[in-house]
């Protein structure tokens, strides 16, 4: 009963301190769906956001973009936002930053794990085993493999966005911005971030 009290009082302690941090809080996290022009496909996208000041604010995201075409893309981004409007339930910014994309690139081939003869020597004809080299084998064994290729490329964000107030804590964000660099691109994201 006593371990119970001290569990109880140590609860309603820290929702206390939970409730009171959130009202000064600077933290936003949250996520949403992006679409990449050059990329020609949608994506998800968690983030996470520090508020600095009234001016400046800072975020990284992650955006997974779904499989199309045997490729499959993502992208890392660090940005810094310059507040140029703000009130109660709305803010609209500017914002510049580091962009890091990745693409995996995968055809599976039907041949993949067929094998004739190992190493191009030795193999059975139908009546007999044999040990000459055959040449045939080599180039199915070569050719039996899978088709990838991955990499990344490094950019620059240029872009605007805005948060509109749903309630004290929940946020309707959009955000378009100019990725420059290796991979260029045009990219739209909305979303919801939520203010701990």
């Amino acid at each position: 009963m006593k371990k119970t009290k001290i569990l109880l009082l140590m609860a309603v302690v820290l929702a206390t301190g939970l409730t009171a941090s959130a009202q000064d809080s600077k933290i936003m996290a949250g996520a949403g769906l992006d679409y990449a022009s050059e990329i020609k496909n949608f994506g998800i996208h968690l983030n996470g956001l520090y508020l600095i000041n009234d001016t400046w604010e800072a975020d990284a995201g992650f955006t997974y973009y779904f499989k199309k075409d045997y490729t499959t893309w993502s992208a890392l981004n660090f940005n810094a936002h310059y507040v140029f409007s703000a009130d109660d339930k709305m803010s609209f910014y500017a914002l510049a930053g580091l962009n890091m994309t990745f693409y995996k690139f995968k055809i599976e081939n039907p041949l993949s794990g067929y094998n004739m003869g190992g190493d191009g020597y030795g193999g059975y004809d139908g009546g007999e085993y044999y040990d000459e080299y055959d040449p045939y084998a080599d180039m199915v064994n070569t050719l039996a493999g899978d088709i990838e290729d991955s990499g990344s490329e490094v950019g620059v964000n240029l872009g605007i966005g805005g948060r509109f107030a749903l309630s004290e804590q929940l946020y309707l964000m959009g955000e378009v911005k100019y990725t420059v660099g290796g991979a260029d691109y045009f990219n739209i994201g909305t979303g919801i971030l939520y203010h701990f």
